[in-house]
Parts: structure tokens; C-alpha cells; sequence
């Protein structure tokens, strides 16, 4: 228990890595990219947000994971009174290729294609879920906020 609490406390202050933000518009996706300042192999994370909320409302979040050594990006789309959950479940897709399909920064960071999650708030559950099976590779789901037990999914056509 001990050891428990000396990582909490750890995690909850802000980690070693400075760090970089990006705009994913440039990979054709409104969002916000962070990045430690350099490393390869990295882990990655999409970020979905809740309902009527934009990107913006989590910055501190996402910098927060990527002053871990996390890749955090999140997809600003879906923010209306009427947001698809299936488009946003697209963007997160789009969001993990485009953070492990190319060098990011200054070319110094890469994101290993098999250290991905998606992490959220509110909308994520279903949206989440879809982009697990339907990428049919394993991805962790981490669900913030919520009592639920955490799902993971896993392939299962290479068994």
C-alpha cells in the first residue's frame, strides 16, 4: 500500500519530459498533439472528450501525459448539441494513425504502433469500444472518471 501512494503522488506532480504542442491540422485533423520534447518508440493515447466539450477543456490533461514520456492527442471535432459518436469514433482512429504514421516535432518522436490506448471522458465508452473492434488489435481502454471495470480487447483472429 505503501508503494501505492509514493506513485500516486509521483504521477500526480508534473513528470521530467518538457514538453512540445502540435496542431493535427496539419495531418488534415482539427485536434491538439503533445509530445515529450523527444524520443522514439513512445507510447500513444487518443483523447476523446465529452459531450459539448472541446479539446480545449483538456489541455491541461493531455500535457500533463506528455510530460510522462505519453504521446496525447485529441481530435476537436464532434463538439456540437449533435455530435455523431460514430464520427468521433473515426477521428479517434484517425487520430492513433496519424501520431504513429509519421515522425512528430522536429522528427525527433515516434509513437510504437503497439504501445496505443484511448483515453476520455463521457462519450468515449461507446466510441472507444468501436474503434477497439474495429482496428481489431489490442488496445487498453483507460476510462477516466468512471467506476467501471476497464476493458481491454484483444485480437483474436491471430490465436
Amino acid at each position: 500500500m505503501a508503494k501505492t501512494k509514493k506513485l500516486f503522488g509521483a504521477l500526480t506532480r508534473r513528470g521530467p519530459h518538457r514538453v512540445l504542442r502540435g496542431d493535427l491540422g496539419f495531418a488534415g485533423l482539427p485536434g491538439t498533439v503533445y509530445t515529450p520534447e523527444s524520443g522514439l518508440n513512445l507510447p500513444g493515447v487518443a483523447f476523446g472528450h465529452d459531450w459539448l466539450q472541446g479539446v480545449g477543456r483538456y489541455n491541461g490533461t493531455l500535457e500533463h501525459l506528455a510530460s510522462w514520456g505519453i504521446v496525447a492527442a485529441a481530435p476537436d471535432t464532434e463538439t456540437g448539441i449533435a455530435p455523431s459518436v460514430l464520427n468521433l469514433a473515426f477521428d479517434l482512429g484517425s487520430t492513433l494513425d496519424i501520431i504513429t504514421g509519421v515522425r512528430l516535432g522536429p522528427g525527433k518522436i515516434s509513437v510504437h504502433p503497439t504501445k496505443l490506448g484511448l483515453v476520455g471522458h463521457g462519450l468515449l465508452d461507446g466510441e472507444a469500444e468501436r474503434v477497439a473492434i474495429e482496428r481489431e488489435r489490442a488496445i487498453d481502454l483507460v476510462r477516466e472518471q468512471t467506476g467501471r471495470k476497464t476493458r481491454e480487447f484483444h485480437d483474436c483472429s491471430s490465436s
